[in-house]
């Protein structure tokens, strides 16, 4: 199959697909401020290193199980909008978020019940609750999941069609592609690693806090700059532009802060290389954030907490759930 057919080759259908995806973020996908902005002191609270532990942990599941990973971007959004609920001692569901918060048990349980409804939601077919929790060496119960899943769909009301960066970056791809004549090759790279930095953005809890149009566009800019010839990129770049113009994106500010985070996570050489538009375009919190972690940026990937489940690996069939041979699943995660 080659790259382009994941494309859109219809002109105006992509574009009211972008459009409409922007009006949903906008809308009833806001994004929110995020909800680890507690002091530090506070020793109760989950961590940004946490999500870490179990995005990977989830990304492990769906890769075992071939399914999409866009699922585990899905789930995770779901995870993050349910724990920005404004605090309600009287609402029962916020009482539940503001638990996680400080249980990374619990916090744990969320995320394997927002696993669990994405697969159902975006899959072709589901896996059990049953099946799940065995994924977890039975640390969870089936009716705990299922609890949790019920909590968490009630706490988002039910909306659970959030669109991924990954989706909004394969629109503006397809915006591009009727009007630019580039080898299959080419387009087949840039997807490949805009897809990659849409992954990554999964795993680090900034990106929870922006537009998955921000990251998308991030993700394709960066794509293209890193993997394209300079030809290719002066012939890329003022469709992008335009793009940028004609749809409800963030202010630039934003998207170059997302494409200098994206870059830190993934090629940080390219820090003290960065380009001068690019450069002027980032604001002083931006610059502080690159100079106080270009030091640590390694540590942030070593230090995520894991554990061996039960001795006998769970075995998972591809899709259907059913047990197979020679297939394991054995890393699961724990929070000491």
């Amino acid at each position: 199959m080659e790259p382009t057919e994941y494309l859109c080759r219809n002109t105006e259908a992509a574009a009211e697909s972008l459009a409409a995806m922007i009006k949903k973020e906008l809308t009833i996908y806001s994004n929110h401020d995020g909800y680890l902005n507690l002091p530090e002191a506070d020793p109760t609270m989950i961590t940004p290193q946490d999500r870490m532990a179990l995005v990977d942990w989830c990304y492990e599941v769906v890769d075992h199980c071939q399914c999409s990973r866009q699922t585990v971007a899905s789930a995770m959004e779901m995870v993050d909008r349910f724990l920005s609920m404004p605090s309600d001692a009287a609402n029962a569901v916020a009482r539940v978020s503001d638990e996680t918060l400080r249980d990374q048990t619990k916090f744990q349980l969320l995320t394997i019940a927002a696993l669990y409804t994405s697969i159902k939601v975006h899959e072709e077919k589901a896996i059990s609750s049953d099946l799940i929790a065995e994924m977890c060496s039975q640390f969870y119960t089936a009716e705990e999941i299922e609890d949790m899943e019920r909590t968490l769909l009630s706490g988002l009301s039910w909306q659970c069609h959030a669109p991924t960066a990954y989706q909004v970056g394969l629109s503006i791809l397809s915006l591009i592609l009727p009007s630019v004549d580039i080898p299959e090759v080419t387009w087949g790279v840039i997807m490949d690693e805009m897809t990659y930095l849409t992954e990554v953005a999964v795993r680090d809890y900034y990106f929870s806090t922006q537009r998955s149009s921000t990251i998308a566009l991030a993700a394709v800019l960066n794509s293209i700059r890193d993997t394209c010839t300079t030809d290719c990129q002066a012939l890329l770049g003022p469709f992008l532009r335009v793009i940028k113009e004609c749809f409800d994106f963030d202010h630039s500010n934003e998207i170059a802060a997302a494409r200098a985070r994206l870059s830190l996570l993934t090629k940080p050489e390219r820090i003290s290389q960065e380009d001068d538009a690019d450069e002027k375009s980032l604001d002083d919190s931006v610059r502080t954030f690159l100079i106080s972690n270009s030091s640590s940026r390694r540590d942030t990937f070593r230090n995520e907490r894991y554990f061996l489940g039960s001795e006998r690996a769970i075995e998972v069939s591809p899709r259907d759930g059913l047990p197979c041979e020679k297939q394991e699943l054995h890393r699961f995660i724990h929070f000491c």
